[in-house]
């Protein structure tokens, strides 16, 4: 008895970090695509205090997330459509065939004066930075994964 409560419990928490961060698990995965506002987004000292970080914020409207070593409060415009995206070693690898796609999110009107020069991928919360000018025609994109 007790291992199938075991079974049963793992079983949950698999179906709910799926649900929260399809990326976590492997294969492409719809995720959802943001810009993220330049004019507000700052880069931290340090992370949020233990009740923002547990709930994935810096503020009551910025996401938390970690670039290596730099911290940052992202406030995000969206979400401005689905891409397909997988996660493999550490990276976030969006295929070409969603270039177009991705660049065409870039180019929307998000209300804020200037356009974006970064799009953020979200799974369970921001999963990867995308900059721009770094999407061409025909090229794969694969940007390292945040935490």
């Amino acid at each position: 008895m007790a291992a199938l409560v075991v079974v049963v419990a793992l079983a949950g928490g698999a179906a709910f970090l799926r649900v929260r961060d399809p990326l976590a698990f492997p294969g492409d995965h719809e995720v959802d695509v943001y810009a993220v506002n330049d004019g507000v987004s700052t880069q931290v000292s340090e992370p949020p205090n233990l009740f923002g970080r547990l709930l994935g914020r810096c503020d009551a409207d910025t996401y938390y997330a970690t670039d290596g070593d730099r911290h940052l409060c992202l406030v995000l415009n969206g979400p401005l459509g689905r891409v397909r995206a997988s996660r493999d070693d550490g990276r976030v690898k969006v295929a070409k065939d969603q270039i177009a796609r991705l660049q065409a999110m870039a180019a929307q009107d998000t209300g804020t004066p200037a356009p974006t020069t970064t799009l953020v991928l979200m799974s369970g919360g921001p999963a990867a930075l995308i900059p721009v000018a770094g999407l061409s025609d025909g090229a794969a994109v694969s940007v390292p994964a945040l935490g």
